[in-house]
């Protein structure tokens, strides 16, 4: 498994079948995606329902995250209408550019077409991207443009093409208009520019600093919005950064700790892990890998040294993996066969886990505990509550994981609101408050079977209804509704959220 040169010669033209392969895989996946959302029954994830909220409210920014999801949202459904499929469109589409940027990114940097499709077999069986290509979250459209950005800067680099800086900057613009985390990738790359003296010739000359104003002139919703809004955003992701360690002390910390070393090696596929990481132990020899591997076990390296001091949620380090990927790509023909017999067993086993995921009664496993449990039963269980409520103006939830679900499968449009004792700041913190409802009649709709003496004293009355159990076909309990019917509001002093 000794590292060896770039294929030479002229691998890298597409034959008329490849291409035609490669046609038919970016239309069938999204069509596989619609089925498997139609099979599994998968209704909305609060994050994709929060998204949806926002694109009724259209913004230059919002709250905790940029503009772009909830544009791409609005587009969709204005399009194709209501529902989870139009909300999702754009996400599976941004799982096909994903592919063809690792086939091209492979295929340029090994000089050969078949690491192309090893890289993107990688980005089809890897466990970390295909379900988060299922569901519309910021995560897919921060791949592609990670993939993008890191593709061009190494073009830049190793290629002398200074056009591609402006790749670059546009791929980290409209990146950041999805999720701030790419802000990671142009702090290294100028991490390396200032520290590599082979590169930082680069920064005498204008294409890079061209890139970074294209950046900034992308990201001016973002800052606009930020700058009206006492820089909400950035507080809040002050906090994700500056979180405090957990109270349970270093127990806790080592239990996270070592939650996130295992979960990292599952969501990798554990069999391609193993070899991908004895490949990519030591430091390449070419310096056009260099780049790739420092980048990606930089990113790394930055979430690790996070994971030791609070948590880290398993996807937020998945950008950092695909360099290794396309590194990993071109040394997969090159391994002996029973290495390389080991990867594709890996990939296969990665097929079947995905499949368990998605049909965990192929196991006995209990769909109450099972992954995407979060995705299953929202729309029935709501729509009962809505038609024991009858006619109201209002709606109320605790919190805002919440408030997307009820208000994206009620059957009306209706305002929703946050009435909570203890919360933190949400989009709704900058919408029209609960004081506009005053002498209507609302429904507070709850996952406890619990109400607050201040909520109660907002209305003349409030009535419970019967509670609303969302029960699997195999007689799981997912979750229970708690509903109370809630007539004449009138004005209460509500506590202001106590953290970002």
């Amino acid at each position: 498994m000794a590292e060896l040169p770039p294929t030479a010669g002229g691998d890298l033209a597409l034959p008329r079948h490849e291409l035609i392969l490669f046609a038919a895989l970016a239309i069938a996946l999204p069509v596989l995606r619609f089925f498997l959302a139609e099979v599994v029954g998968f209704d909305l994830h609060f994050d994709e329902a929060q998204y949806w909220e926002w694109s009724q409210q259209l913004g230059w920014s919002y709250y905790s995250k940029g503009p772009l999801v909830a544009w791409l949202i609005a587009l969709s459904t204005a399009l194709f209408g209501h529902g989870e499929w139009q909300i999702r469109l754009f996400a599976w589409l941004a799982y096909d550019i994903f592919l063809i940027l690792l086939f091209c990114f492979a295929r340029q940097l090994w000089e050969n077409r078949r690491a192309g499709w090893w890289a993107v077999a990688l980005g089809l069986t890897t466990p970390l991207y295909f379900p988060l290509g299922q569901v519309m979250t910021t995560d897919i459209f921060l791949f592609v443009c990670w993939t993008w950005g890191l593709w061009a800067v190494w073009r830049a680099l190793y290629r002398g093409q200074t056009s591609a800086w402006y790749e670059f900057g546009a791929a980290v613009g409209i990146g950041g208009l999805a999720k701030l985390s790419i802000g990671l990738l142009p702090f290294f790359v100028g991490l390396g520019l200032l520290l590599v003296p082979a590169w930082r010739r680069e920064l005498r000359r204008w294409p890079p600093w061209g890139g970074l104003l294209l950046t900034v002139l992308l990201l001016t919703p973002i800052l606009l919005w930020n700058a009206g809004h006492d820089w909400a955003m950035l507080r809040h992701e002050r906090g994700h950064v500056l979180e405090a360690a957990p109270s349970g002390g270093w127990i806790e910390n080592l239990r996270d700790l070592l939650e996130f070393l295992v979960g990292q090696w599952l969501v990798l596929s554990p069999l391609v892990a193993i070899a991908l990481f004895r490949v990519l132990a030591r430091l390449p020899c070419a310096p056009e890998q260099r780049l790739l591997w420092g980048l990606s076990f930089a990113v790394l390296a930055f979430f690790f040294l996070k994971a030791t001091v609070n948590k880290v949620q398993l996807n937020w380090p998945a950008p950092a993996y695909i360099g290794l990927l396309v590194l990993f790509a071109g040394h997969i023909d090159r391994l002996t066969a029973g290495w390389r017999r080991l990867v594709v067993a890996g990939m296969a086993s990665s097929v079947v886990l995905l499949a368990i995921t998605f049909f965990p009664a192929l196991i006995g496993l209990s769909l109450a505990k099972a992954p995407f449990k979060d995705l299953r039963l929202w729309e029935k269980p709501v729509q009962i509550v809505a038609r024991q409520v009858g006619d109201v103006h209002f709606l109320m939830v605790p919190n805002y994981h919440l408030a997307g679900e009820i208000a994206f499968y009620w059957p009306q449009r209706l305002p929703i609101y946050l009435v909570a004792e203890s919360r933190r700041f949400s989009q709704h913190d900058f919408w029209p408050g609960i004081g506009r409802e005053v002498g209507r009649d609302g429904v507070y709709v709850a996952t406890r079977n619990e109400i607050s003496p201040r909520l109660q004293s907002a209305f003349t009355a409030c009535h419970p209804l019967p509670p609303v159990p969302a029960r699997a076909a195999d007689g799981s309990l997912l979750r229970t509704l708690y509903a109370w019917h809630c007539t004449g509001y009138r004005p209460v002093a509500w506590p202001a959220p106590n953290s970002y």
